[in-house]
């Protein structure tokens, strides 16, 4: 319990700076992250997070959803076999998430942020 309200301070201090720093809240609390964050999961902002933290968060949580909406809104009415479409939503899902954690991991650097130990 202590450990779910000390991270809670730290997440508020660091969204409070990246705010003080311009940054926009749905760069710094993406929909992947704040759904993590609902679900108990003490995950930090992704510009505080670690490459392969944010690469698994995004990916996950990204791949996931977006596979559901792109088989039940385009492919399952085009007879899509299930192999291809899944390969697709790897694919997908793995180039996303590399691409939005390295772009996360410059935002922080970018940013001059602290690491997340010192927030």
């Amino acid at each position: 319990m202590n450990s779910h309200i000390a991270f809670e301070s730290k997440k508020s201090r660091a969204l409070a700076l990246m705010k003080k720093k311009g940054m926009w809240p749905s760069l710094y609390a993406p929909p992947c992250h704040v759904f993590l964050w609902e679900l108990g999961i003490s995950v930090a902002p992704p510009p505080f997070s670690p490459f392969w933290t944010n690469f698994a968060c995004i990916t996950g949580v990204n791949t996931t959803f977006w596979g559901i909406v792109m088989w039940f809104v385009f492919w399952k009415g085009n007879q899509e076999d299930l192999l291809s479409a899944t390969w697709t939503i790897l694919t997908v899902g793995v180039l996303c998430g590399l691409f939005m954690s390295a772009l996360e991991s410059w935002r922080g650097k970018a940013n001059n942020l602290p690491p997340w130990s010192e927030v």
